[in-house]
């Protein structure tokens, strides 16, 4: 498999294809978490009315780089 370099793959937005071509577990466990609830958020078109996507999408990409952060801090 060719996995992504260590700068791709901490770019703040990856689809589900460069998700699957991270090679460290724990990184690609949190970039799966997130990018199955931002898809959620956007399927859930009772739940988050259109006006409120954004907000929810932009929550949810700034709980994820708060992760990642974190989980690079301590290594």
């Amino acid at each position: 498999m060719n996995y992504l370099s260590e700068e791709e793959q901490y770019k703040e937005t990856l689809n589900d294809e460069e998700i699957k071509r991270i090679r460290d577990p724990l990184l690609k466990s949190i970039r799966e978490k997130y990018w199955h609830l931002k898809r959620d958020a956007f399927l859930d078109e009772q739940g988050v009315p259109d006006k409120e996507f954004g907000k929810v999408f932009d929550e949810l990409t700034r709980k994820e780089q708060e992760e990642i952060q974190i989980l690079r801090e301590s290594r």
